[in-house]
């Protein structure tokens, strides 16, 4: 069931008067339950006072004198009586303290009659003592269970005020809880809505007619969404969508992007791309200070390919040769064509050494892949420069130099060549 702001407020508050009723009817049992315990304790403390002054007539005056005035201690003994008839609401533990306070009282005045029967006149003095002593045995009992009796009634309001305490502070913290994530919930529906209504009136400025629907729907703001959605569905009528427009022209910019710098004939990258890619690269290994290294690549005796079998297979060698290329660098290596006949792959993060075994890999491949004309098989040969970053280079175009030259000391060295162009722009054979 869907909710309106209004509604949900409503309930959010009710939620939260009831968590404070329960607080204070918590609050008001506990004062209950403390008023009770206090009322054992003071009973306790009663029946303790009553035991310790019995005690002390039968300590400080001689019971079998016969001048001995029982008023005193029958007066004591039926007021603590009348307190043990009285007794309040009790726990089950001190319902039998109670139960043996009430039997070793009883034993008391059963005993105590029978030390004033006569004063025990025929009595002799150990009987006499036996009888005292116990006598005084059993107002020790009933004052050890009395105080018993006293101590479970103190821990009894520890242990309330301790769990009312826990109680409120859970209730307390509970309260808090709800009311800031009531008030978190009711600022994301706004902020959220309001929000989402923003967008849609933007995306309309740029003709993107679309339907409002909030991530939380309420009474309220699905109103403002139908009048809106209305207003759009008439807008989009006769209006026509400037997003699509920009998507179709970002499109065909991307693609007119990707044909600039693309090769026609070999769907590589061409001179444009091949610039861009390298100067980047040559920035970065300015900063990171990592290895660059290029290999220019031409292929022998094109001219006369072209000459004597036609420039249609002539195109056909360049892709061909394109096609063994690609399957011999690495993924992060950039393969472009430099011009002509002219190829130039990028090798990021590669030594020389790396850069031989990527030629001799084209070679091998060149020589064991021949390509077809009228049946008769024709196999091509590349001669390859190789330059890597020194000090000396300034920038992209030094490093493509130094390369363009170790490819010319290959054809003049016979073609079907690598050499390597040092530090010092003399070159290295190789290969």
């Amino acid at each position: 069931m869907k909710l309106s702001l209004q509604q949900q407020i409503i309930f959010f508050t009710l939620g939260n008067c009831l968590l404070f009723v329960v607080l204070v009817a918590s609050i008001l049992w506990s004062t209950h339950i403390v008023d009770v315990t206090l009322k054992r304790e003071q009973y306790a403390h009663k029946v303790e006072d009553y035991t310790n002054i019995l005690k002390q007539l039968v300590l400080s005056e001689d019971i079998y004198a016969s001048n001995y005035s029982t008023s005193d201690w029958f007066a004591l003994e039926t007021k603590l009586n009348n307190l043990l008839q009285v007794a309040p609401n009790l726990t089950p533990q001190q319902q039998t303290l109670q139960n043996s306070i009430v039997n070793q009282n009883k034993s008391v005045q059963r005993l105590f009659d029978t030390i004033n029967k006569n004063k025990l006149k025929n009595a002799n003095q150990a009987i006499k003592k036996h009888l005292r002593t116990r006598l005084i045995t059993q107002l020790e009992a009933i004052r050890t269970d009395s105080i018993q009796l006293s101590d479970i009634a103190k821990k009894d309001i520890k242990n309330v005020i301790k769990n009312q305490i826990i109680f409120v502070l859970l209730t307390l913290v509970f309260i808090i809880l709800a009311l800031v994530y009531g008030a978190f919930k009711l600022t994301t529906v706004f902020k959220t809505s309001l929000n989402e209504v923003k967008n849609a009136f933007k995306k309309n400025h740029s003709g993107n007619f679309q339907a409002i629907q909030f991530s939380n729907p309420t009474e309220e703001f699905d109103s403002i969404a139908s009048a809106y959605n209305e207003m759009n569905k008439k807008l989009s009528i006769s209006t026509v969508s400037l997003e699509s427009m920009k998507k179709i022209v970002d499109e065909r910019t991307c693609k007119l992007e990707e044909l600039s710098n693309t090769d026609s004939l070999t769907q590589i990258a061409n001179r444009r791309a091949l610039f861009e890619r390298g100067n980047a690269e040559f920035s970065r290994i300015q900063r990171s200070k990592s290895q660059l290294t290029i290999m220019l690549i031409d292929c022998d005796l094109f001219k006369d390919i072209n000459d004597k079998y036609g420039h249609i297979f002539g195109d056909k060698v360049l892709q061909h040769l394109t096609e063994i290329c690609k399957k011999a660098i690495r993924s992060i290596d950039f393969f472009a064509r430099y011009g002509g006949e002219e190829f130039i792959i990028i090798l990021p993060d590669s030594s020389i050494n790396g850069a031989m075994e990527t030629a001799k890999r084209i070679q091998h491949s060149l020589a064991t892949h021949c390509i077809k004309f009228d049946e008769k098989e024709i196999c091509i040969t590349v001669s390859i420069g190789i330059s890597t970053v020194s000090d000396k280079h300034d920038n992209f175009e030094q490093l493509i130099k130094d390369a363009d030259m170790a490819m010319y000391k290959a054809k003049t060295n016979g073609r079907n060549r690598i050499e390597i162009a040092d530090e010092k722009n003399t070159i290295i054979k190789k290969a």
